[in-house]
């Protein structure tokens, strides 16, 4: 209100004479406070100004500069005559009441006031706005990729949950895991974490150490691509989408999407020798710099907080033999390399992996506790507790386990649940919580036990049992 008085009153005492110079300047004014907010605000187009509800807004920029003019006039007249004393203090109020509004204007550039001015979206539509723009945050999110981060985890606590989970590779996992952590470390920013090759005897665990190092450094988060699906051209495009007018261009590559869904994780690409040479090109890119383009959008995705792990049975006896005879480090890596060159591996595929992880057969002795595990996980899926199990079972699994080793634990897996899952079933069936597997004249016998409270385990004839 004082302000509109104040345009009232310098109106009607300078119209005659001054109105054409004020107007110009009050236009001035409002061009370089359109020019500055379009600066800030690029997206603001200049005709929201003038709409209703925001020209309280452009009224100020225009009092602003149609005060100013008069202001400073008349402020100099009384300083330096023919002006009154009272010509000079109008003119400081004039021209005190246009900085002021020049000042609210910048400040509401600033969003210290009147916030809501740049609240361009009607209510209705808001929800629509701020799930686009999340999109668009996710995609940037995407491009530039998080960083893993393992600074709460103990090497050691994972070594021992990773050997503990996959037998008989002691030696592949303290690698494996050695290499991931120090690659996070370096946390480059234009890297995987690390890209690990697995590679060795059939069934020795490759794929479920995989799985493993997803659960123990990233809490369960892995992207798995099976490659015996990407043994043709067109597989690229379920990775990276088909060009721009294509049918399904506007789905994206699948494997893109996953990327920016995931965040950080492992990413399997299981037997990777399956996939077709243009599918392994593609993924060059993402070894190298831990980026893919997406064909349809252009968009780039960032793989920086992913473990690369690839599996290869390729050349898998020499190899395997090669990890269980040669004691060198250096010499094994060189010659494991090398048969997998001659396997059909490209040189420039090799180059970009940190580590490649020979697998070697099991002995003995790891059948022995692969049998145990099995034997412990079925009862454990039935129900039914098996806290004994007869030595001759053991070693007559172990040995047919020794005899198919070309095949791998997934056998042995297989010998555990044809001969004990139909016993411990009838035994859940009978209201038995804990059982003992008994061997008698080459027969599998599985015999209830009951707990007794002190711990000891009793037949179903009450006898007390040693285990």
């Amino acid at each position: 209100m004082v302000a509109i008085g104040l345009v009232v009153v310098a109106a009607t005492l300078w119209f005659f004479t001054s109105i054409s110079m004020w107007l110009i300047a009050a236009g001035a004014a409002l061009a370089v406070v359109l020019l500055f907010a379009h600066r800030l605000h690029p997206a603001v187009k200049t005709r929201w100004f003038f709409m209703p509800g925001r020209r309280r807004f452009t009224a100020l920029a225009l009092l602003g500069g149609f005060l100013l003019l008069p202001g400073v006039e008349l402020t100099w007249t009384g300083l330096a005559g023919p002006g009154t004393p009272s010509d000079m203090v109008t003119g400081l109020v004039l021209f005190a009441v246009s900085i002021a509004c020049f000042w609210f204007v910048v400040r509401t550039f600033e969003g210290l006031a009147m916030g809501d001015v740049f609240k361009i979206v009607a209510p209705e539509h808001e929800g629509a706005l701020l799930s686009k723009l999340r999109a668009l945050d996710a995609l940037h999110a995407a491009g530039s990729g998080q960083a893993a981060d393992f600074r709460g985890l103990d090497p050691a606590s994972v070594i021992e949950a990773l050997k503990a989970r996959v037998i008989g590779q002691d030696a592949t996992i303290d690698a494996a895991v050695k290499t991931a952590f120090r690659r996070a470390r370096l946390a480059r920013p234009n890297k995987p974490v690390a890209t690990l090759l697995f590679v060795g005897a059939t069934g020795a665990g490759k794929t479920e150490l995989a799985k493993a190092i997803a659960d123990e450094l990233f809490a369960g988060r892995m992207v798995r691509i099976d490659c015996n699906e990407l043994s043709a051209e067109q597989g690229v495009q379920r990775l990276i989408g088909s060009p721009p007018g294509y049918v399904d261009s506007d789905k994206g590559g699948w494997l893109c999407r996953e990327l920016a869904r995931v965040g950080t994780g492992v990413l399997l690409l299981d037997e990777i020798e399956r996939a077709h040479p243009v599918v392994v090109q593609t993924l060059m890119g993402l070894l190298d710099e831990a980026r893919l383009t997406e064909q349809s959008t252009s968009q780039t995705y960032s793989a920086r907080g992913f473990m690369v792990v690839m599996t290869s049975n390729a050349a898998k006896d020499e190899i395997a033999e090669v990890a269980r005879v040669e004691k060198d480090p250096t010499l094994r890596s060189v010659k494991i390399r090398d048969a997998l060159q001659h396997a059909g591996f490209l040189p420039e595929i090799l180059a970009r992996i940190d580590q490649v992880c020979a697998f070697a057969p099991l002995a003995a002795q790891d059948y022995g506790r692969v049998v145990e595990k099995f034997l412990i996980a079925f009862g454990d899926v039935v129900g039914v507790q098996v806290v004994e199990a007869d030595g001759e079972l053991l070693i007559d699994l172990v040995t047919k386990a020794m005899k198919s080793q070309s095949y791998g634990i997934r056998e042995v897996v297989k010998e555990v649940e044809d001969v004990v899952t139909d016993g411990l079933l009838v035994a859940k069936d009978n209201g038995a919580t804990a059982a003992a597997i008994r061997v008698r004249d080459g027969q599998v016998f599985v015999e209830p036990i009951a707990v007794a409270g002190d711990g000891a385990h009793r037949n179903t004839y009450g006898q007390e049992e040693t285990t």
